[in-house]
């Protein structure tokens, strides 16, 4: 005879390790916290606000991001409306929005306007990190650069208006950011790049070409790489610009989304091949700087914030596993009891707080850096910034794929 109350009784593990998991993502003895109060010990306001965003992550926003996930909800591309015009849009799942909101609601990005503020919007970054890329975390480290280099670059009679929309605290009214560099024919290779940039009769810079992997491909400001001077091989040929989604009358920017790229992960944030007819643009900085700009700005953010969004994962990895491991029976016994089980979660724990100390000692250090005038920034400490971050950028996913596999065991 079946024993139902066996059954039974293994699921209220379950709902108990589920539980759990809402509870577990900002604990008040954890090293997370401490490291917190440490960083911001007169801001007992953030710390709160910290506090609030972690329940949202775990009790709002992972819930969304798993439906938004599922296959049948997954992007879609229109390229044309009902009567048949183009119009290149990008169609998300309304969980998708629901997501945005709760991210963006945290009010992570408007710290990025004041020189160094930026381990805020970081530690709130770490936090929505722990729900995965979520379809939106990808497009805040972009959005982060557009920032920066707007700020520091741009003499657009614009800008203003671009940051204040860039630092909205809702995804249905924000702007977003993305940076587009990655060509077919070079990848990672960036000196490869063909697409041109050119003057046209009016003295406006317009870029033609294609771009081969446009992740946020919906994005409303872009920073893009292209060649304003085909004689100066490599790198040196290539200038930064920004290019809107729309034009300054608001119609349709002069670029087509051919299609959009299946992916194994990031699946619901859109990724496209992308041709640009001519496309309005605004160069940034000197033109001639356009790869300096890029290293500094761009992907030097890039790397930091990537640092910060597979800490998240891994916690939210280790969390999940540990809380797994004290719930599930195996011979009578929660296998949490096993010593080779306590042996992989110490492992893994060590090296999340390895992780943690390194990345904020880095960024504290940056925001430092930041609040200096630009004319007084020590050549040797950008350069300590920009070797720790690609460290960091090296070193961090190459322990995360681990901890990942080691937390699937259990």
């Amino acid at each position: 005879m079946i024993n139902k109350d066996s059954y039974q009784e293994a699921r209220e593990h379950f709902v108990k390790w589920n539980v759990q998991l809402r509870e577990s993502i900002l604990l008040k003895q954890s090293c997370l916290l401490h490291t917190y109060r440490l960083y911001f010990p007169d801001d007992p306001e953030f710390i709160q606000q910290l506090l609030d965003f972690s329940a949202a992550v775990a009790n709002e926003l992972e819930p969304v991001v798993m439906e938004n996930n599922l296959d049948v909800n997954l992007p879609g591309l229109e390229q044309y409306n009902a009567i048949g015009e183009r119009q290149d849009k990008v169609i998300h799942h309304p969980s998708y929005e629901r997501a945005g909101d709760i991210i963006y609601g945290s009010g992570l990005m408007r710290y990025l306007l004041a020189p160094g503020q930026m381990l805020k919007t970081l530690s709130l970054f770490l936090l929505s990190s722990h729900a995965g890329e979520a379809g939106h975390n990808c497009p805040i480290a972009c959005s982060a650069g557009v920032i920066r280099v707007l700020s520091h670059y741009s003499n657009l009679k614009e800008t203003h208006d671009y940051l204040d929309k860039l630092t909205e605290p809702s995804f249905r009214d924000n702007y977003t950011g993305a940076q587009f560099l990655t060509e077919v024919q070079g990848g990672s290779d960036v000196g490869a790049n063909a697409t041109q940039a050119h003057l046209d009769e009016q003295q406006q810079w317009r870029i033609t070409g294609e771009k081969w992997f446009c992740s946020n491909a919906n994005a409303d400001l872009i920073l893009m790489t292209a060649r304003f001077n085909r004689e100066l091989p490599g790198t040196q040929g290539l200038g930064l610009f920004l290019v809107p989604s729309r034009l300054p009358k608001g119609s349709q920017n002069h670029y087509r989304l051919r299609r959009l790229k299946q992916k194994i992960g990031t699946r619901t944030m859109a990724t496209a091949e992308i041709d640009f007819d001519g496309a309005f643009a605004y160069p940034m900085g000197d033109v001639t700087e356009g790869i300096h700009l890029v290293m500094e700005n761009v992907l030097h953010l890039s790397r930091i914030f990537n640092a910060f969004a597979v800490l998240g994962m891994a916690r939210r990895a280790y969390q999940i596993a540990y809380y797994y491991a004290c719930n599930r029976l195996a011979f009578a016994h929660p296998i949490i009891d096993y010593p080779l089980v306590k042996e992989k979660l110490a492992h893994i724990k060590a090296e999340n707080i390895a992780m943690l100390a390194s990345i904020f000692q880095m960024v504290q250090q940056q925001d430092k850096l930041d609040s200096q005038p630009r004319e007084k920034q020590l050549k040797k400490q950008l350069w300590l910034l920009r070797t720790l971050a690609n460290l960091n950028k090296f070193l961090q996913p190459n322990v995360v794929w681990k901890i990942f596999i080691i937390a699937l065991m259990y």
